[in-house]
């Protein structure tokens, strides 16, 4: 529950019923240590290059993918992603929406089953046991995109040979985020910022990154208060407490916007002179950062999160593993898990090229193409590893950027 609410408040838009955004406009490692790959499985991969160019021509692997809906910024993105690696791999992809219902999950699922789907990959770790069963009993493959997994995820039951892990979000490490978010803040005039986040069994995360944005701040002597969290989960929770922070700190002149920025701490701000930095990105980011009134923002990178998914997910079912899978930087316990990165925006610089390589709609330009994901599949590749697959999906803006111009 705490790390989908997180994944959700990072989404674009955000439907009156939840507080955060990501249905359709369309109508798992195997145990890890079990998908390690046996000798046979090895031998398989020796004339990958020709290998793969047999399986292009043979019907493409049938992947579902389930979100809370598709048609914000966040489902938008992912789609555009899919049709892009449709068009460019043997893969295809038949999209599930539970409209923000968590008993729907599994319907979902089952849908994407009965349609012949061979891997599903769910936004979040919705009713994971439950879904995770459904998908071994039909011998399919799950992979989560939008949460790091943990062994407590499945209350000490064995997920079995068919779950594919989860995949850690933040670029793995929100003492950096934190960082970042504070050097693209810290030349801009504020002297005094405050912090409002979703409660912490909410947003588990948001206290670490905090801390290090404060500190990094702190070090540049700049007033930053202590993080606030707020009463509830609703809009009107956030706006009365972003109101309360802002009058018990009459010279506090930013605020950082961990509980659904754009959406919900804004609105609270408007008509004063305190600014905000945000968690957070939709369209409404460029006119905001012309006018003054948005300091930074930022966004997961979901693009990256699906490219690690579906390198797994072709990894599983040509029967191939990473030799390094077991020491996985990001693993949690025995689950293996992806990563993907957190882009920060802090300069109108900064939002075009995040427009242009992260977002966009020619898949090409995007921050993974098709080339360099099936670099890191072992069919295509017999020496990609977890690592290289890692490497790939949590290149920063500027790395991104550098490799396509």
């Amino acid at each position: 529950m705490k790390k989908k609410i997180i994944s959700l408040m990072m989404a674009a838009v955000l439907p009156v019923m939840m507080m955060a955004g990501c249905g359709s406009a369309d109508n798992t490692q195997s145990g890890s240590s079990e998908a390690a790959g046996t000798t046979a499985a090895q031998e398989s991969v020796a004339g990958t290059a020709e290998a793969a160019n047999t399986e292009k021509t043979g019907d493409p692997y049938k992947i579902g993918v389930v979100m809370y809906q598709w048609t914000d910024a966040q489902g938008t993105n992912i789609q555009n992603f899919c049709k892009y690696l449709q068009e460019n791999m043997n893969v295809e992809f038949e999209y599930e929406s539970t409209f923000y219902d968590d008993d729907a999950q599994v319907s979902c699922v089952e849908n994407l089953i009965s349609s012949g789907c061979q891997a599903i990959i769910s936004g979040y770790d919705t009713n994971i046991v439950a879904a995770m069963s459904t998908c071994a009993d039909a011998g399919v493959y799950y992979v989560v995109a939008l949460d790091h997994i943990t062994e407590d995820d499945f209350a000490g039951t064995d997920p079995g040979q068919y779950f594919l892990g989860g995949t850690k979000q933040f670029g793995g490490d929100l003492a950096a985020l934190g960082k970042e978010y504070a050097d693209a803040v810290a030349d801009s005039g504020i002297t005094n910022v405050g912090g409002i986040s979703f409660p912490a069994w909410a947003f588990s995360d948001a206290p670490e990154i905090y801390a290090s944005f404060q500190s990094e701040l702190q070090s540049k002597n700049i007033a930053v208060q202590d993080l606030t969290f707020t009463s509830g989960m609703t809009s009107d929770d956030v706006q009365q407490n972003t109101k309360d922070l802002i009058n018990q700190n009459s010279d506090m002149d930013a605020v950082f916007g961990m509980a659904s920025g754009l959406d919900y701490v804004y609105p609270a701000l408007q008509g004063s002179n305190v600014k905000l930095i945000a968690m957070g990105y939709d369209t409404s980011v460029e006119s905001l950062m012309n006018s003054g009134a948005l300091l930074a923002a930022g966004n997961n990178n979901h693009t990256q999160a699906i490219a690690s998914c579906v390198a797994r997910i072709i990894n599983a079912l040509e029967g191939n593993s990473y030799p390094d899978a077991a020491d996985g930087q990001y693993n949690e316990g025995s689950i293996v898990n992806g990563v993907a990165g957190y882009p920060v925006i802090g300069t109108t610089e900064d939002l075009q090229n995040y427009q242009n390589y992260v977002v966009p709609e020619n898949g090409a330009d995007g921050c993974v193409t098709a080339e360099e994901l099936e670099n890191c599949i072992i069919s295509y590749n017999a020496d990609a590893t977890l690592a290289d697959l890692n490497t790939l999906t949590n290149r920063s803006l500027s790395d991104i950027v550098a490799a396509r111009q």
